[in-house]
């Protein structure tokens, strides 16, 4: 069976991505891991994607405690055999009302990257 990489698009602004640090994108092969880092919280890890030795990471709040149903819907995305592009937003967008996303109860996210200057 081939493989095909999903990419997992991040934006934590409320407004289109159009700033340096707005939004970062990440391939579904850089995925690390993830772990409850707070109260409905939960930490996503990837490789840092300029090779240093300390990993990029996506906070993602949400509006419940589901923890089990967020760590579903990214399963869900990494391992997507046909391959794909899934946003992740706090912007309203196409979606309206609701924020763009492939993970449910999500009220905030954070992305914490080396790459953020570039």
């Amino acid at each position: 069976m081939s493989y095909n990489e999903n990419f997992m698009f991040f934006n934590e602004q409320a407004q289109a991505p159009n700033a340096t640090g707005d939004c970062q994108m990440f391939k579904s092969s850089n995925f690390l891991g993830a772990d409850v880092t707070g109260t409905a919280k939960v930490t996503i890890y990837f490789n840092s994607r300029n090779g240093e030795a300390t990993d990029d990471h996506v906070v993602v709040e949400q509006t419940t405690s589901d923890v089990k149903l967020l760590m579903q819907e990214l399963t869900a995305v990494l391992s997507n055999p046909k391959g794909g592009f899934f946003v992740q937003s706090d912007f309203v967008g196409n979606n309206s009302p609701k924020p763009d996303g492939f993970l449910s109860g999500v009220s905030g996210i954070t992305i914490t990257s080396l790459n953020e200057s570039e």
